[in-house]
Order: structure tokens, then C-alpha cells, then sequence
């Protein structure tokens, strides 16, 4: 069964599952708004964030930080993590905007790495292309454009990713949709973990709750 949400409590949601996971509040905003902005063109990036963010989970996602001075990029833990990476890019964007292409090592999910750049485009009013395996895509603020199978989106991981700044880029799925379709159970799991950030009611939050022992009404 598949239920609506709007894509302001994807990002909410999410944003509060990725700080249960042990993200600052900061990365965990642009893992909201990247779910958000895959799920804008009824892609499922509130599921691939989910299975991420539980990837996460365990061990220390520092482990997963790029080092932005290699070539590729690497983490120490072997595998790029796509909200820190898309983060260091977007910080980075002047290197792109000036022709300097970005080479990744391995990176997981990198369509979730697609959605960051995507918001840097729109900041930026240009476009960015971003290149895995054999597929390469193309995105702007509000359009994304994609060549290649489509089941390569959704790749769990990717040994290799391309950065290029690409203002010719051109118009191609547009971000439409306001609501997003999204399978209960999956829904579920992620109010579940979103809950985790909720502080545990106290013997304090429940004596301050009510109107007290004095009712004017």
C-alpha cells in the first residue's frame, strides 16, 4: 500500500532520520533536502536515503569523509559517503564553475550525490553533469536529464564518479510534483527513525503539561 506525503515532510523526516544516525544537524539538512529534491521528480530518494542512512548507522561516518586533496577522492573507510561528499562539492563549487573536473572513488548511492549538486546548480543558475558507470547525468536546478539505463540511477554503490561543471546543459525531467507516492511500510520506518531525535518525556515535560491546577476559564 502506498501512501501521498508532501515533499515538505520528506525533508523534515528525513532531515530528523539522517541526525538519529549520528549526523550533524547541518549534514542533515542536505540530506532532507536531497531526498526532497529526487522525490520533486517522483524519484525515490526518500527510499535510497533510508537504506543509506541505515549504512550509516553502525560505525563513525567520519570513515566516510572524503579526502578532498586526492585524486580520486577517497574515504577511510573505502567508500564515499554522498551527503558529506555532496557537501565538500557544493563548498567546492568555484573549482567546478572554473573547469576543473572532480574524480570520486568509490561513492554509495551516488544518484543521492546527484540531488546535492543539483540544488548548487540551481544556486548558481547553471548545470552540473555527474558520471557513473555507463551513465551520465546532466542536472540544473529544477530538470534533470539522464542518458544511460535507467536502472543505473538507483546503483547501491558506484567505483568511480565524474563532477564536471556543464553550462550547456539542457532541459530534461522536470521537478513537478508536490506530493510523493511512497510505499507504507518504508513511510513507517522512517517516522520510526525520525522519532529517535524526539527528547523522552520526564517527570518535568509532563508536570509542565496542561493547564496546571489554576483554570481561569
Amino acid at each position: 500500500m502506498r501512501v501521498e506525503v508532501t515533499l515538505a515532510e520528506i525533508e523534515s523526516s528525513l532531515r530528523k532520520a539522517a541526525r538519529a544516525c549520528g549526523l550533524s544537524w547541518g549534514l542533515a539538512e542536505e540530506a532532507g533536502k536531497a531526498a526532497r529534491w529526487l522525490a520533486a521528480f517522483d524519484l525515490p530518494g526518500p527510499e535510497l536515503m533510508l537504506e543509506h542512512l541505515h549504512n550509516l548507522r553502525g560505525p563513525d561516518y567520519r570513515r566516510f569523509v572524503p579526502d578532498c586533496d586526492a585524486s580520486p577522492w577517497k574515504a577511510p573507510g573505502g567508500i564515499l559517503c554522498p551527503i558529506v561528499t555532496g557537501a565538500a562539492l557544493a563548498d567546492r563549487a568555484a573549482d567546478l564553475l572554473a573547469g576543473r573536473q572532480v574524480e570520486l572513488a568509490g561513492t554509495a548511492f551516488p544518484l543521492l550525490l546527484v540531488a546535492t549538486l543539483g540544488q548548487a546548480a540551481r544556486f548558481h543558475d547553471t548545470g552540473f553533469s555527474v558520471e557513473w558507470s555507463d551513465l551520465r547525468i546532466e542536472c540544473m536546478g529544477h530538470s534533470l536529464r539522464f542518458d544511460g539505463p535507467r536502472l543505473s540511477l538507483f546503483a547501491q554503490a558506484a567505483p568511480a564518479v565524474v563532477c564536471r561543471h556543464q553550462p550547456d546543459a539542457k532541459p530534461g525531467m522536470i521537478a513537478s510534483t508536490q506530493a510523493y507516492g511512497i510505499d507504507q511500510a518504508v513511510w513507517r520506518r522512517i517516522e520510526v527513525l525520525a522519532a529517535e531525535t524526539y527528547a523522552p518525556a520526564t517527570e518535568e515535560s509532563r508536570a509542565g503539561a496542561g493547564a496546571g491546577l489554576i483554570d481561569n476559564d
